[in-house]
């Protein structure tokens, strides 16, 4: 056998999982050959699934986990039932120093991290303008947008929408702004941050969504410039919108969901006059490690996760699926042409949002089930029987009740 070999059969195996996006996959596959290539103890497999939420949990709930997962979901569930290893006091305190506050708070169980964050998750503070669209309709971009990196005021940015939309007898027929995948739910708690309210109780483990708050966000009817759509991008990547909400993200799936796309990108004005444009900004995409392994193992997989959470490779894999680096170091100073839409703008200015992200609830143990799966679900359904009272109600009940199954468990 030759050393090499040896060399190779001697390393500590283990196993990677994530989604199988385009973008992650080709920065993964890098990254992983990357880290293989120098490491003289540890070599990575990789996986990537499609309906990736459904396999993580189910394999955890199996017993059949992988040794490190790269995950969205809240971690706080896996890290009461013993699942997955807190964070090594070395690595925590190096997170608390380089990462944003508001990335970590999810990423905390019983005063231990559980889990290292690669992005901070502003979900619904981006404007995109569909630029061939808008030229196609004889319209330019308002004065000042670019200069100020995007409309000065939501009142500007409606009446501009609603001289873009187009209306028929069965409702809106070309939205001038829409609301892709993710920012309904976001938008809607933003809005009842920007109008003075809170859905959030951490002092009495609750909610409140049936609020004066609550009901002042929803609009319909005759102010409408939205069609209610189907999910993601189709609204605006097939042409039936000129302008979307949504996260700085989207800049990088526009490469493979709309290439051809002449855009632009710019901040979101706060929706409500003299509020701050708060907005839902937590820890999102991030690393986590079972808790089967061996010490050995572990130390192995702390090492890979450390070296894809180096400000270089985070703000690397920020750049590659438009996410916006939990780390405080990665992607300072990108240059951009503000002329015209891109990846390295929609990063850049959307990090002067950050000082008014929000967490979303990390105190209800699964903040992400509360917004993306209780919220959404009654918000489709508002839509379709415009009952804002039962939409309200419905997801407080359900909320407090997913809070006390989640704090009893």
């Amino acid at each position: 056998m030759s050393v090499t070999a040896s060399a190779e059969s001697s390393k500590v195996e283990l196993t990677f999982w994530t989604q199988d996006s385009s973008q992650y996959e080709a920065w993964f596959v890098a990254a992983i050959d990357a880290y293989n290539e120098q490491s003289n103890t540890v070599s990575i497999s990789a996986e990537y699934f499609p309906n990736y939420s459904d396999k993580l949990s189910q394999a955890y709930a199996a017993d059949q986990e992988p040794d490190v997962a790269f995950t969205w979901q809240g971690i706080t569930n896996w890290a009461k039932a013993g699942k997955i290893s807190a964070v090594p006091a070395e690595l925590a305190a190096s997170m608390e120093e380089n990462i944003y506050p508001g990335a970590l708070t999810n990423k905390m169980y019983n005063g231990q991290y559980y889990g290292i964050p690669a992005e901070i998750n502003v979900e619904s503070p981006t404007l995109f303008v569909n630029m061939d669209l808008l030229s196609s309709l004889g319209e330019t971009l308002q004065e000042g947008w670019v200069e100020n990196n995007g409309p000065a005021s939501w009142d500007e940015l409606a009446a501009f929408a609603a001289k873009l939309t187009e209306k028929d007898e069965l409702g809106v027929k070309r939205s001038g702004l829409s609301f892709v995948y993710g920012t309904w739910e976001a938008t809607f708690v933003s809005l009842i941050w920007q109008l003075g309210g809170d859905y959030r109780d951490e002092a009495n483990s609750c909610v409140h969504f049936n609020t004066d708050e609550g009901k002042a966000a929803y609009c319909q009817g005759d102010e409408a410039i939205s069609d209610a759509g189907s999910t993601r991008w189709d609204l605006f990547t097939q042409g039936n919108a000129v302008m979307s909400i949504g996260a700085p993200w989207n800049a990088a799936s526009l490469l493979t969901d709309a290439p051809e796309m002449n855009y632009q990108v710019f901040n979101m004005p706060a929706f409500i006059e003299g509020s701050d444009p708060y907005c839902v900004a937590t820890g999102g995409w991030g690393y986590i490690v079972s808790a089967k392994l061996d010490d050995a193992k572990a130390a192995a997989a702390w090492d890979f996760v450390s070296f894809l959470t180096s400000s270089e490779m985070s703000g690397s894999w920020a750049l590659a699926t438009g996410a916006l680096s939990a780390d405080k170091n990665a992607n300072t100073g990108l240059t951009f042409d503000a002329n015209v839409g891109s990846v390295e703008k929609a990063i850049a200015i959307s990090t002067q949002i950050l000082p008014y992200g929000q967490e979303d609830g990390a105190y209800t143990l699964d903040a992400s089930q509360l917004l993306y799966t209780i919220v959404r679900q009654h918000l489709r359904q508002l839509l379709e029987e415009g009952d804002i009272e039962a939409a309200l109600s419905g997801m407080e009940y359900e909320g407090n009740e997913m809070i006390e199954t989640n704090l009893s468990r």
